[in-house]
């Protein structure tokens, strides 16, 4: 018999890969920059907190998902994909005067 599988597997496989990536990434850019010496230092501290905040992210992507899935349980409707809240397909309405510019004013 075939395990019928939960939403957001898929999504929780790839946040456990990217996770694993992040790891060697940063233990070898760590390694890296600890071989220049003092002068390396303040890169390996730059790349700890890099992976920190990449760590958080993780751990608030899983915890959407858990919601979501526990959100999807509570319902008969069958759930597509794992949107992400906030995100939506509505057109974007144009640069406005925020986006730079005004080399022709």
């Amino acid at each position: 018999m075939q395990e019928e599988k939960q939403p957001g597997d898929e999504a929780q496989q790839g946040l456990s890969g990217y996770e694993q990536l992040l790891d060697s990434v940063a233990e070898q850019a760590k390694a890296f920059w600890r071989s220049w010496g003092p002068p390396g230092e303040p890169m390996v501290r730059g790349i700890e907190a890099w992976a920190e905040i990449q760590r958080a992210y993780i751990g608030w992507l899983r915890q959407s998902f858990e919601a979501q899935g526990e959100a999807a349980q509570r319902t008969t409707k069958p759930a597509s994909g794992v949107p992400l809240p906030g995100l939506t397909f509505a057109p974007w309405p144009g640069p406005g005067g925020s986006e730079g510019g005004g080399w022709d004013r």
